[in-house]
């Protein structure tokens, strides 16, 4: 397919066959999503791919454990049904045959330094440089997803796990400073695609 097609065509997918992804398969996908643009080339993303059953698995009790604390929180009491509402959309991850797990390296460019001389507080970088690590690695994800699609497989950028980061970086012995930023599932699709709506061009573009 051509370029167009493949972002046109891609979906989002959370359901999948149980069939397993052939590590060169893996390896294209990850090898393309490193192509990705990226703030002074400092490619701030690594790459986790989870195929252990029992990893999985580990990885959702993970997330579950994290839901059901907060849920018991005394200022949530009033919301606990909406908490735990959230479990399905935050574990699918763990039925996928592969499930990569996306961390990003701290960054920070020569700006960055000469703002914090200044004075300006974490807040206020942040607003001025407005991430660009995240930016970088966001990148990548999508080029990653986008590669799945192309490959014929199904995936999910999934930020909601992401609650129990903490958690899921020890089942994944993930060493500081790297830090979890998503998780991908991907798997043939188990179900025909449906691709979601998009604003009109006109509600988002706008010329000056």
């Amino acid at each position: 397919m051509d370029f167009a097609q493949a972002i046109e065509g891609r979906c989002s997918v959370r359901q999948y066959l149980p069939d397993p992804v052939p590590r060169a398969d893996v390896e294209r996908m990850i090898a393309l999503a490193t192509r990705a643009a990226n703030a002074a080339n400092q490619q701030v993303w690594r790459f986790i791919a989870v195929e252990d059953r029992e990893t999985l698995l580990a990885m959702r009790r993970a997330v579950e454990d994290r839901l059901d604390e907060l849920a018991a929180r005394p200022e949530l009491a009033a919301y606990a049904r909406e908490v735990r509402a959230t479990r399905p959309s935050a574990t699918f991850f763990a039925a996928a045959p592969l499930c990569v797990a996306v961390l990003v390296v701290p960054y920070a460019s020569r700006m960055d330094r000469l703002l914090e001389l200044c004075g300006a507080t974490q807040q206020e970088r942040d607003r001025l440089r407005q991430r660009p690590d995240l930016q970088s690695v966001g990148a990548a994800l999508q080029v990653l997803i986008t590669a799945a699609y192309t490959l014929g497989y199904g995936a999910c950028w999934m930020t909601a796990p992401v609650i129990a980061a903490e958690q899921l970086e020890h089942v994944l012995g993930v060493e500081q400073p790297a830090r979890l930023v998503a998780l991908v599932p991907i798997g043939r699709p188990a179900s025909a695609l449906r691709r979601s709506s998009r604003l009109p061009l006109d509600a988002v573009l706008s010329f000056r």
